[in-house]
């Protein structure tokens, strides 16, 4: 038997919030990557998950996009490409902080502002040394010019979970993995039994894992990979597909992690 620890869940509550944690124990909250909630906010959303449920925030975007800045207080100029400026030292701290009330993992997803070179490393580099990191796992993902092995060299030297297309590239070496399954992941955007197999075949390589669906039914989804991985019987899919009725049409009395 496998000792994998894996944690399947979506890209924030594609469903209701109740029917979604009665059925996966682990999100990651996407709306953390326009605005942070306040701290008392976090504390509210961990208290009111069932024991155990897990949590994953997204890094706001302002850190590497300089374009993502509308509501935040500063200088517009200090945001972006991971420059340890003021504002985004103070950004990411505050990131860190709400992530200590959930206990929760930080993804952080660069785009090409950030660059490439030695420059572009060192200022990442720099914000990350001026922040408080204790306690707080971060996940990096690049949308940005590096390649799959620069990513990985760069994540081992800033201690950093490295994230990668499952299905383009090998997975990349440590303990833990951080899969993000995005919409085009196929033409189609359809995942299969054979998506399922691969993942979890992936999933299973490391001691811990996170997996997160943001697919166009990341609920089925994730709900049929978590029924894979337990043993259940039936096709990946089958049962969870009339939960799937419900995907487009989450609880209007959600938690959103952007709320104040």
């Amino acid at each position: 038997m496998n000792d994998t620890r894996v944690r399947i869940g979506c890209s924030g509550y594609p469903v209701d919030r109740r029917q979604y944690q009665a059925r996966l124990g682990f999100v990651e909250l996407q709306d953390t990557r326009r605005q942070l909630p306040k701290p008392d906010k976090f504390s509210r959303m961990k208290m009111s998950a069932p024991p155990g449920f897990e949590f994953a925030i997204v890094a706001p975007e302002a850190l590497s996009d300089p374009e993502q800045v509308e509501g935040l207080p500063g200088d517009p100029r200090g945001y972006g490409a991971l420059r340890p400026t003021p504002e985004n030292l103070a950004l990411l701290d505050r990131t860190l902080a709400g992530a200590r009330r959930l206990d929760a993992v930080v993804r952080i997803h660069t785009t090409s502002d950030l660059g490439a070179g030695p420059d572009a490393f060192d200022r990442f580099r720099a914000l990350l040394a001026g922040v408080d990191r204790r306690g707080v796992r971060l996940a990096w993902e690049s949308r940005g010019p590096l390649t799959a092995k620069e990513i990985v060299d760069w994540s081992e030297q800033l201690e950093l979970i490295p994230v990668v297309d499952p299905f383009q590239d090998d997975p990349p070496p440590g303990p833990v993995g951080y899969i993000h399954l995005h919409p085009l992941i196929t033409m189609s955007g359809a995942l299969n039994a054979e998506h399922y197999a691969r993942l979890l075949e992936r999933a299973l390589r490391y001691d811990e894992s996170y997996l997160v669906f943001d697919t166009p039914h990341a609920f089925r989804d994730a709900v049929a990979l978590r029924r894979l991985l337990d043993g259940e019987a039936g096709l990946p899919g089958e049962e969870a597909g009339a939960a799937d009725a419900g995907e487009s049409a989450p609880d209007a009395a959600d938690e959103s992690a952007s709320e104040p």
